[in-house]
This record gives C-alpha cells, structure tokens and sequence, in this order.
C-alpha cells in the first residue's frame, strides 16, 4: 500500500530523516517508535506533504505522491492527525465534526456525522459541547474521528495518546483497533510503546531519522533482547 524509498526529508535546509526506506501494509496497524528527536513525526509530516524533501520516494497504491499537495494526498485516501492543533477548540463537537465533511452535499454530510457518533459513542452526549470543555481524551476522540469522516484508507497518527491517562489511552487504542477492523490501514506515532506494542500488528523503529528495525510485532515484542536493544524495555508487561 505504502511504499517509502531512500527518504531524505526535513525542514528547509535541516536535514531529519536520511535515506529511509520502510514498507507498510494495507489493513495492518504499524506503529512508529524512537527516541524524541528520532523523526518520527517528520516520517508522518513527509508522507502528508507537510516537509522539504530533497530525495527518494513515496508511493502510495503504486502512485508517486511526492510533490503532490496535501489537499490532493488526502483525496487519494490519506487522512493525517496531528498531535496538536488538531480540533477547533471553540467550536462544539457537531460543528468539528461538520468541519470533516463540508464538501458533502448537506444530506451525505449529515449521514456521515450520525455515522461518527455511531462509531465514536463517547461522543454522542457531547455532540453540543465546546471541545476546548472537554478532557484530553474526549478532546483526541473527536480528532480521529474528524480524520475517520474524510473517508480515509490510511489513516497517520501522530501521538494519539499524549498526556492521556492510561485507562484513556486504552480507550484511544481500542477505537483505533475498531477502525482497523473496518479496513483502514493506521500508521500510528507513539511514545508510549508498552501501550503501542499491545494493539499493533507491526514495529518500525527510528534511531536518528534513519530506519533501525521493521518487523511483525508478535515477535518483536516476545522477544526480550530486542525490547532491550532498541526501546530499554525489559518487557512490555501485561495489557
């Protein structure tokens, strides 16, 4: 589905990811793991069109997307959530969620959104709510489910569960989860990589924007050594 090739990006003349290749696959929950600074949310960025890239490729179903404008990436079915900044804080969750799908006719719009509140639940008594009221993980609930309305087959997240507490975050997880079972691939950006590496099928470790480890996560996270070596993990302990 998506295909990365010697990736050199950044921003402007810094350079943050060197010559990256990483394949990831369709209907599977990958998970981006490193140290801060490692690029992973610049990996996210450069696949949306939001970097300088000054070489390699990305291909998206076979199709060239690099130079392509962000608008255009999203119409062929990439939808990208960032860690911040993703929701209009003044505005209620109806008008967030309105927002998604304001190129649909009225009454497409209005079906997507009953929709949204069908898959995202939590949301439905909060439909008339500012987000800005709202807890953190109320708040990145309505984020995704904004990225989910665009009608994606790939889905980037950045840091879905920054901040959130644990039991959130499991929440955040499992609706991810949820959505992968409908048929979205979810390349997801974390640094909780216990929490990640309960629910994700794969593993792509970044060291210093250049790709370190990629893997089926059965055996990545079963396997003690590896934990150790690329994350100082000893185990990822019981979900």
């Amino acid at each position: 589905m998506l295909s990365i090739r010697e990736l050199t990006a950044g921003y402007g003349k810094l350079e943050i990811l060197h010559q990256l290749s990483v394949d990831i696959q369709v209907n599977h929950m990958t998970t981006i793991l490193g140290a801060n600074g490692s690029g992973k949310s610049t990996l996210l960025k450069s696949i949306f069109g939001l970097t300088t890239i000054t070489g390699g490729s990305i291909t998206y179903n076979d199709r060239e997307i690099i130079g392509i404008s962000t608008e255009n990436i999203s119409k062929l079915g990439i939808a990208y959530v960032p860690q911040r900044e993703n929701i209009f804080a003044s505005m209620t969750v109806r008008e967030n969620l309105a927002l998604a799908v304001r190129k649909a006719s009225r009454a497409e719009a209005a079906l997507r959104i009953d929709r949204a509140f069908d898959l995202f639940p939590i949301l439905t008594k909060r439909a008339n709510q500012r987000t800005g009221l709202m807890s953190g993980g109320e708040r990145q609930m309505v984020a995704i489910a904004m990225g989910w309305l665009m009608n994606p087959s790939l889905m980037l997240l950045d840091e879905p569960t920054a901040g959130l507490a644990p039991l959130v975050a499991k929440e955040v997880f499992e609706t991810l989860y949820n959505l992968s079972q409908k048929g979205i691939t979810l390349v997801i950006v974390e640094q909780n990589a216990r929490t990640a590496l309960r629910w994700c099928e794969d593993v792509c470790i970044l060291r210093e924007g250049t790709l370190v480890y990629q893997g089926r996560n059965d055996a990545f996270a079963e396997d003690d050594s590896l934990l150790h070596t690329y994350l100082g993990l000893l185990s990822i302990g019981k979900q």
